[in-house]
């Protein structure tokens, strides 16, 4: 690891603190601070995940100020189911605004309409937030915890280092950082996490591989003030000869506005006038509108790419550092944002002690192939979008009315913009066992309404995911009569005990019992529930004992 000389070579050594100086409260002591690299969603998720854990953490960020701008705009259901158990979705729903439905537009008419409300959850629509506010309910949010993103910090040299019998020698990272007063700090990391974005320092360090391509076209992009037709909860898809042009509603009348650039102009440097994006609207939209007041603007071009390997021994890698792609469907933030919440917890409870180092293996394994579907998903809608043959156009508007008014066509797609069908079946982490319902290890929990036995004994109503633990394991006991699990249960559980909750669940009422049980099973089924909502095992009562033998193997008991 090679030290820059010159301007701030005095070396330094700072422990886990804040800009105060103050040790951040709550951390577990004995412990390295994960370094993350990145103060942007991605990295700030990283960050809540871990000091909520009590893992100390370092967040540093090259900028001196959050950006006031910013493309990401859209976050889905799944996201926000995540966040909500986080306690961070309630401010984003008082400020954000809900699109209910997405119009697709060609040839002078409304071709279909994708209704979001069929999205199997409580939040069945995309909620429009500007990027700097989601990274401001982070950042607060991650501040309330005891830690601050270290602004004008930059990392400038890292190495890797293996334990060993030679003394002062540890696992993990050395990084050496430059503080804004040209200062230079070594820091001595558990693991470090890639945060930065598409141009990140740390994977060209390591000489990753990030395939991929660029694509031809080139876009422009606003916010700014439309008045017109357009309605303000829906996404208005237009498909023009040259390209396509898309107009999301932020509420109050201002909107994103995504468009072919006719021109193709190449410098991003330029930004597009307000009367260039009126002759742009005009010329693709066929609902009148006026366009006014452009809060900002810019042009950009779209690269598809992706790492193969989102794990380098002690550093990770996640959001835009691990994969850029086209902003249809809205998924880069909310991808980033979910790779942390999986890594995340797997990492803390790996620190501590309670989980085998071989859990931070899922990490890549789970996220790898959701990663891969998002950018082919990507990648065929804006080539379709913005093919210039006619023949694609004239099947997408013939084609387009007759599957968006399919119910299983508006169920696949909704399913796919709002992430909440992506899966971790294929993981190592997942076993399955039959119970007569439909659910799997791997599968997102759904959000049905329950009874539950409460401390006094009887049951009540709640919604199944305010019943979980994101900062340990449930089980899950669905089905048959919410009687104590047997004595000898209790007992092999005892190695948990600090690690897992059970709950005992049934059907609420009797309009959902057909959902209960196609989920469930009819019978008695165990269900061991992740931090991050997802099941990692699951069978019917008379697996218990594979039950154990999987607690055993992801966190043994010695550990906790």
């Amino acid at each position: 690891m090679g030290v820059p000389s010159g301007r701030g070579a005095d070396l330094k050594t700072n422990p886990m603190m804040t800009q105060q100086n103050e040790p951040v409260a709550g951390t577990i002591s004995g412990i390295k601070p994960v370094l993350i690299v990145g103060g942007g969603p991605t990295g700030l998720t990283a960050a809540l995940e871990l000091s909520r854990f009590g893992i100390p953490v370092r967040i540093i960020d090259k900028l001196p100020a959050p950006s006031a701008t910013s493309r990401a705009l859209a976050i889905q259901a799944r996201t926000l189911e995540l966040l909500a158990q986080r306690g961070l979705t309630e401010e984003m729903l008082l400020i954000g605004n809900r699109a209910i439905a997405a119009s697709l537009y060609g040839s002078g008419k409304r071709l279909g309409k994708i209704q979001l409300t069929q999205i199997p959850s409580r939040y069945n629509y995309i909620l429009l937030l500007s990027q700097a506010e989601t990274e401001r309910i982070l950042r607060e949010k991650l501040e309330s915890q005891g830690v601050l993103v270290e602004r004008s910090t930059e990392l400038i040299a890292f190495s890797q280092a293996e334990s060993s019998t030679e003394p002062g020698t540890r696992a993990g990272v050395k990084a050496i950082l430059r503080h804004s007063d040209g200062a230079l700090e070594e820091l001595d990391a558990a693991f470090m996490i890639s945060a930065e974005g598409a141009h990140s320092t740390i994977r060209r360090t390591l000489n990753l591989a990030f395939k991929g391509k660029s694509l031809k076209q080139s876009y422009v992009l606003a916010d700014l003030y439309l008045d017109g037709e357009i309605p303000e909860n829906e996404l208005s898809i237009f498909l023009a000869d040259d390209g396509l042009l898309a107009v999301f509603p932020m509420g109050d009348r201002r909107f994103r506005m995504i468009a072919t650039d006719p021109e193709q102009r190449v410098s991003e440097d330029s930004e597009p006038t307000l009367e260039e994006l009126q002759r742009i609207y005009d010329a693709d939209a066929f609902l009148p509108a006026r366009l006014r007041d452009k809060v900002w603007s810019s042009r950009f071009r779209i690269n598809s790419r992706m790492l193969h390997t989102l794990r380098e021994r002690y550093i990770f890698f996640g959001g835009d550092a691990a994969h850029i792609h086209s902003p249809a469907g809205g998924q880069g933030m909310n991808t980033g944002i979910q790779d942390m919440i999986d890594l995340g917890w797997k990492l803390a409870l790996v620190l501590q002690g309670k989980a085998s180092p071989e859990l931070l293996n899922t990490y890549e394994e789970e996220r790898l192939p959701v990663i891969r579907q998002v950018v082919a998903r990507t990648e065929t809608a804006t080539d379709v979008a913005n093919s210039e043959s006619p023949l694609v156009h004239q099947l997408i508007t013939h084609i387009a009315p007759l599957l968006l008014n399919q119910s299983f066509i508006q169920q696949i797609g909704t399913g796919l913009i709002s992430e909440i069908t992506a899966n971790y079946r294929g993981s190592a982490l997942s076993q399955s066992y039959r119970t007569g319902g439909d659910l799997r290890a791997g599968d997102r929990v759904p959000d049905l309404n329950v009874l539950v036995v409460g401390a006094d004994g009887q049951p009540h109503r709640a919604p199944l995911h305010t019943l979980l633990d994101p900062s340990g394991l449930t089980l899950l006991v669905a089905g048959g009569e919410p009687n104590p699990s047997p004595p000898v249960w209790q007992e092999s559980l005892k190695p948990w005990h600090r690690l897992l909750t059970t709950q005992y669940i049934r059907s609420a009422e009797p309009e959902i019992n057909d959902a209960f049980s196609r989920f469930f099973g009819s019978g008695q089924s165990l269900l061991l529930v992740r931090p991050d909502s997802y099941l990692g095992f699951v069978s019917g009562e008379n697996q218990f004992s594979a039950l154990v033998d999987w607690l055993k193997r992801w966190f043994p008991p010695t550990g906790g």
